[in-house]
């Protein structure tokens, strides 16, 4: 019989060898069957013996075991929990059972339980001993090659759907986003755009796999520069970012979108493989801009007349008082000359004759008659035009005052007296102005500056159509203001050229206009529109009849409003 092999032995393994647990209370056959081992040659194993379940769990505790043999006919096998305490400690180390040959159902179910494989004693001989062993340490590495590879596949799958949500995630915040985004290769073909960019280009079709060209043209000076000649090719070519926050795009419509934008070269491990453009509409900062400007304008203007209006008014005031002081004196002189001829003519003799006689023909010579019958004419019609300049110069005064940044309640009956005389000379020549104004219209909360400006652009327009209507003479502007429930309206009508319904849709449009170049900027009726709108709750609606007229009417809340309001051109 051979030697039951030490139950403590631990020698130095070649790495190639199989380590063996042989759990079995009979140490001869647990001899016999590790002499059917081989210890040499190309397939090693070496064998650690167990004669009880302690020693076997102590054992699998602390080494490493590629298979456990375990006899269940032995004492230590016949009990079942001994099974399944080893398969929980031996964890992915193979089992494999040993039965003898009555008890073949036993070998069934320890495999049911987990066991990898039994083998009848009686029957193992060195050959199915050893396949046996390596069928069961086979199958139970590629049962780990699975596991690791399903684990490997779920991890990977977790992968996946980590960077699909993030990726869906990077989606939905790209279509959130407030500016345009477009993203495009070398040769120009958009991989990537977001609906904003649909939004500002105008563009109700998808903008993916079209070109820059069919969508955007960025604009210098007069020329509409193509992918290929501008520069967010060049970001691709140098690899460089490049900024502009002044910058004109041309949509497909063939409307300009004025926009600041930024195009950043996209890196990816080959290199820059395309660009990142995003751009954001700049045309109500544009706009602001402008009114910013024209206000500053209008104040530096309004300050200069102002300055003016009071040098005039000064020495306008010395003129209306010596003219006064003539008027009257003349009058004290020809009282005087009266009674003086009265005098001599109620005296007799030659020398009140002769005197007579010679006063008559110094009247004569002096054409006194004619003085005295034209001079007061002349002196009053003098008062009277000083006492216009004085009206124009208080009307300049007050027009041009900045006005408060605070609505105020205002008089724009007076206010409208002060911009017809304000802008007299750009009617008198054209037209006769009229004003029928309601004696009972309340004073309203408003913007004086600005709604003195909307009054004078209205009336400049409507004497522009008049004199482009050619009525000679017979044109006429009327200005009317009415209450109307919780507001008041005022109408400005003329009798001018009038326009299309083309026109009248998009009078209110920045820009716009119908006048030759330099005349117009087509800012006027625009900022009326903001004024009116915007900033004072109201409306401003037009009525036209081509070749007939036009009028205009500005209604306003007579308390001061925060809601903004649409007009109803």
């Amino acid at each position: 019989m051979a030697k039951a092999p030490s139950k403590t032995a631990d020698r130095p393994i070649p790495p190639s060898t199989l380590r063996i647990l042989l759990v079995d209370s009979d140490s001869g056959d647990a001899a016999r069957l590790t002499a059917l081992l081989p210890r040499k040659g190309r397939e090693q194993f070496t064998v650690l013996y167990a004669a009880c379940a302690e020693e076997a769990e102590r054992l699998l505790t602390q080494n490493r075991f590629d298979a456990v043999l375990l006899d269940l006919g032995s004492t230590v096998g016949r009990n079942g929990s001994v099974l399944r305490s080893l398969l929980d400690r031996a964890g992915d180390t193979p089992i494999v059972a040993l039965t003898g040959s009555a008890d073949q159902e036993a070998g069934f179910k320890a495999v049911q339980a987990g066991a990898q494989d039994f083998l009848v004693k009686s029957r193992i001989d060195a050959d199915n001993l050893r396949r046996a062993i390596r069928y069961s340490v086979d199958r139970m590495r590629f049962r780990q090659d699975v596991d690791l590879l399903g684990r490997e596949i779920a991890h990977r799958q977790r992968i996946t759907e980590a960077l699909s949500e993030s990726q869906n995630r990077m989606l939905a915040i790209n279509e959130s986003l407030y500016e345009g985004v477009l993203v495009f290769d070398e040769n120009g073909h958009i991989a990537l755009s977001n609906r904003a960019a649909e939004r500002l280009l105008g563009d109700s079709e998808k903008l993916i796999s079209r070109v820059i060209d069919d969508v955007l043209r960025l604009k210098q000076g007069d020329t509409l520069l193509s992918f290929a000649q501008g520069p967010l090719r060049r970001v691709i070519t140098q690899g460089q970012f490049m900024q502009d926050d002044d910058a004109v795009m041309v949509r497909p419509d063939g409307k300009p979108l004025a926009v600041a934008f930024a195009c950043t070269p996209l890196l990816e491990k080959d290199g820059v493989q395309g660009a990142i453009l995003s751009f954001r509409d700049i045309g109500a900062f544009k706009q602001a801009q402008r009114d910013a400007l024209q206000a500053s304008k209008l104040a530096s203007v309004g300050q200069l007349a102002a300055g003016i209006a009071h040098e005039i008014n000064t020495p306008i005031q010395y003129i209306g008082d010596n003219l006064t002081f003539l008027a009257d004196a003349f009058k004290s002189l020809t009282d005087l000359l009266e009674r003086a001829e009265q005098l001599l003519a109620a005296q007799g003799g030659d020398a009140a004759r002769q005197a007579m006689a010679a006063m008559a023909e110094a009247r004569e010579s002096a054409d006194a008659d004619f003085l005295l019958t034209n001079i007061p004419d002349a002196t009053r019609q003098s008062l009277e035009g000083a006492a216009q300049v004085a009206r124009i110069v208080l009307a300049m005064k007050e027009f041009s005052h900045p006005g408060d940044r605070e609505k105020t309640e205002e008089d724009l009956n007076r206010a409208i007296l002060n911009t017809v005389a304000v802008s007299r000379n750009e009617w008198k020549h054209s037209a006769q102005l009229e004003t029928n104004l309601a004696p009972d219209l309340p004073r309203v909360q408003c913007l004086a500056g600005e709604m003195n400006q909307v009054l004078l652009n209205l009336i400049v327009n409507a004497a522009h159509a008049i004199a482009e209507a050619d009525r000679g003479g017979a044109g006429k502007i009327t200005v009317t203001t009415l209450l109307s429930g919780q507001s008041v309206e005022i109408i400005v009508e003329d009798n001018g050229i009038g326009m299309t319904e083309q026109v009248r849709q998009q009078i209110f449009d920045p820009f716009f206009t119908t006048k030759r170049v330099g005349k117009g900027t087509g800012q006027g009726l625009a900022i009326c529109r903001d004024v009116v709108v915007s900033k004072h709750g109201g409306k401003l609606s037009v009525e036209s009849i081509l070749g007939e007229g036009s009028r205009f009417t500005v209604t306003l809340p007579i308390l001061a409003e925060t809601r903004d309001s649409e007009d109803s051109a």
